[in-house]
């Protein structure tokens, strides 16, 4: 029941960014790409512990680390150095009081908590702040998109990962293109963050442990991994670059 509610917020925290679009709202385009992320990242989280006390405390120390770049986003310091040191005292003292739970499921909190950190990170920079108008419409497409495969059930079918990849290659072509970037760049960009967000969604899915809950919600699990694989892979190729040309 809690990730389908889960689901409810990350499609108001979607809509919110389409309405803040027309508003030219910086900070709550952030706040809700943010609250995307984090959602996604409670999910998986959950999905991948159970609800006793103790691994309930684990959840919650994994989303503060998170939201650390949030919370020190207006001081003038190294936000990646800092949240890398808090990052690493408080693993080290989950690791100590969590003896009792697989290594195998610690690794792929850390995993995730980590993905989860870098996004974050990502929208609290100046970087987003300069190109956020190119990023959110990215977002919303693919997100449209997604829904409508999803609804035709296309994902289930042997063309899903064509449909993962094209999806990406194609809005990135078209929404770059409009916005005035070279032709030649916009293809390379095109290409290498739709191979990385087939890679990383295929991670997420493989990742997910739950499978009697993940048949449960086969119309919606899949839509916000594949945007933040899509969004992960964004960042990690440093796509502004590379459709700019600066490589």
């Amino acid at each position: 029941m809690l990730q389908t509610q889960i689901r409810y917020v990350q499609n108001v925290l979607t809509l919110s960014i389409f309405i803040s679009i027309f508003l030219n709202n910086l900070p709550l385009i952030t706040a809700a790409l943010v609250g995307i992320i984090l959602a996604w990242h409670l999910e998986t989280l959950i999905c991948e512990l159970r609800t006793d006390n103790k691994e309930i405390a684990l959840v919650l120390s994994f989303l503060f680390i998170s939201f650390i770049p949030v919370l020190i986003s207006n001081f003038d310091m190294n936000t990646k150095n800092i949240t890398l040191f808090i990052f690493s005292l408080i693993l080290s003292v989950l690791m100590l009081i969590t003896k009792d739970i697989e290594l195998h499921k610690i690794g792929n909190l850390v995993m995730i908590t980590i993905f989860s950190c870098i996004l974050i990170n990502f929208f609290v920079s100046d970087e987003f702040r300069d190109n956020y108008e190119y990023v959110t419409f990215l977002f919303l497409i693919l997100f449209f998109l997604k829904t409508i495969a999803t609804l035709l059930n296309v994902q289930f079918s042997n063309f899903q990962y064509f449909l993962n990849f094209f999806g990406s290659f194609f809005v990135i072509v078209v929404i770059s293109i409009f916005s005035g970037f070279d032709i030649q760049f916009v293809f390379i960009t095109a290409v290498i963050v739709s191979i990385f967000t087939v890679f990383f969604n295929l991670l997420f899915l493989r990742n997910r442990q739950e499978y009697e809950y993940f048949s449960e919600l086969t119309s919606q699990i899949f839509i916000f991994d594949y945007l933040v694989g899509f969004l992960l892979a964004f960042y990690f190729v440093d796509a502004v670059k590379i459709v700019n040309g600066l490589f």
